[in-house]
């Protein structure tokens, strides 16, 4: 008897799920797709858009079904938001109101399509139905990334940057599929082949030409022409310096930025070779069609070519002239306490542009031989021996200046000594000199340590003295490599006075 009322109560449970829920199976997603509003694309797109947002609202446990209910919906609503984003294109120079409408409605879609796809990911790796789904992983994670990223194309209509939490979505979701080894298994979307690894090299182009400002026509185009673009440069794992110009850390919250003139390998960071797109985009620009787009493609490969570390927070005009050491020797120096300093470092006057809470820009009357990476030390007033630590990373010309832009990489760098005990295998014992980089934003909870090329092994023990204090360290994973000088991380494993360590 207890049989027959669990199967009179499952029955009941189904026939619940199906009057309540459009998608409680692929034929009730066809159904429901049948019935849509026809008066209009408007009209349908937004219904449709409704029934997206109810499916994601359901909180349903993922399943084939459930995926290929969701696919069915992708399917019937991917041909009605290219002709909203056209109408939106087009309605840019005339119709305020209707732009705006279509702008949401069109943010609206992208967005709920990754929320689906992302959930739908999620769950095939954490719960029951990951055995059904885990076949499908590589279509699931392409789609997710690929709508995480037209969500961040889409808040450059509107002039905003993308958050920083978009940036860290589609990082993790890359960071998985590699893990996984399907980054580059190819899929069908809207009838078009693409994998992971393409969906994410689009999102970091976008991201290097960094379109705020541009009109929504050139937006979308920028787009077309990257897309366009078949020998799409993907992310690499092993730096090559005669091929790679670009490369992006997977564990920050940003986009791609310009290499070094000296690079190293880390566990999270990704290299692209984008020499050969930035000529194919000169190319175009020397064509008649060019004219008629205002040098867009030339514009393009610039942006690409000054592609740095990203102006997140707002810039201060703030003039006037700063004292500036640059190389690590005259850094050195020009940290040592003036009684302690045998020689006075040697510092140039640079005339300060803007700074903002990332860094400081510069504009000189003579060009710089200054490559990207290299380390400047920055201070108002050298006799009070307070200095900032920063790092070039893009410089160009500009209306007869020379216009220099670097980041910050400590507000408080401090001279330290360093050597490795005596009893350490393979480890260089001479002592020298550091410095040490208090960690710059508090969110960030690390410091960092620049020492010497020949004294770093990842793992290695390390003391460090600080006056009086002697700590010891254990060196972990380079973050830059600035001209024989490496940014590691550290962790302090031990702390003693001088006098109990001698």
């Amino acid at each position: 008897m207890s049989d027959f009322f669990e199967m009179l109560g499952a029955i009941t449970r189904r026939r619940k799920t199906e009057a309540g829920s459009p998608f409680a199976s692929v034929k009730a997603t066809e159904k429901w797709l049948k019935n849509l509003h026809a008066d209009s694309d408007y009209d349908a797109h937004h219904a449709l858009v409704e029934g997206l947002e109810r499916f994601n609202a359901e909180n349903e446990a993922a399943s084939l079904g459930r995926m290929q209910s969701l696919m069915k919906l992708e399917e019937a609503g991917l041909p009605l938001q290219q002709r909203i984003v056209e109408q939106y294109v087009r309605n840019q120079a005339a119709f305020r109101l209707a732009r705006q409408a279509l702008w949401r409605e069109s943010w609206i879609f992208w967005s709920l399509l990754a929320e689906a796809w992302l959930g739908m990911l999620k769950q095939a790796y954490r719960n029951q139905a990951s055995a059904e789904l885990k076949p499908f992983a590589a279509e699931i994670a392409t789609r997710a990334l690929r709508y995480a990223g037209l969500v961040m194309r889409w808040d450059y209509h509107q002039a905003r940057n993308p958050a920083a939490s978009a940036w860290r979505r589609v990082h993790k979701l890359y960071r998985l599929v590699e893990r996984d080894g399907f980054a580059m298994q190819e899929v069908l979307i809207n009838a078009r082949a693409t994998h992971c690894a393409r969906e994410y090299t689009l999102v970091v182009l976008m991201g290097l030409v960094h379109p705020l400002g541009y009109r929504a026509q050139e937006i979308e185009s920028i787009a077309q022409i990257i897309e366009g673009y078949e020998p799409l440069p993907l992310p690499a794992t092993l730096p090559q310096r005669e091929l790679h110009t670009h490369m992006v850390d997977l564990s920050l919250s940003e986009g791609a930025c310009m290499l070094d003139s000296e690079w190293v390998q880390g566990r999270r960071l990704r290299y692209f070779a984008l020499r050969p797109l930035v000529d194919y985009l000169k190319s175009l620009d020397q064509t008649p069609a060019a004219e008629a787009d205002n040098g867009l493609t030339r514009q393009m490969a610039s942006l690409i070519e000054r592609g740095g570390i990203r102006r997140s927070r707002q810039r201060t005009h703030r003039f006037g002239r700063v004292w500036v050491a640059t190389g690590m020797d005259n850094i050195l120096a020009a940290l040592a306490q003036p009684e302690a300093a045998r020689e006075r470092p040697a510092l140039e006057p640079w005339m300060l542009r803007d700074e903002s809470a990332e860094g400081m820009g510069f504009a000189l009357s003579e060009e710089p031989a200054l490559p990207h990476g290299r380390l400047v030390a920055v201070s108002w007033d050298p006799s009070e021996n307070v200095w900032q630590l920063l790092a070039i990373r893009w410089n160009r010309q500009e209306d007869g200046q020379y216009l220099v832009g670097t980041q910050r990489l400590s507000r408080h760098p401090k001279r330290v000594e360093i050597y490795s005990e005596t009893d350490v295998p393979g480890a260089t014992c001479d002592k020298t000199w550091a410095l040490f980089l208090p960690m710059t934003h508090p969110e960030q909870g690390v410091s960092n340590l620049l020492i010497p090329q020949t004294h770093y092994r990842l793992g290695a023990p390390l003391m460090l003295r600080d006056g009086d204090t002697v700590y010891r360290l254990r060196l972990g994973e380079v973050q830059e490599s600035h001209e024989g000088w490496l940014r590691v991380g550290m962790d302090v494993v031990g702390r003693e006075q001088f006098a109990a360590a001698a």
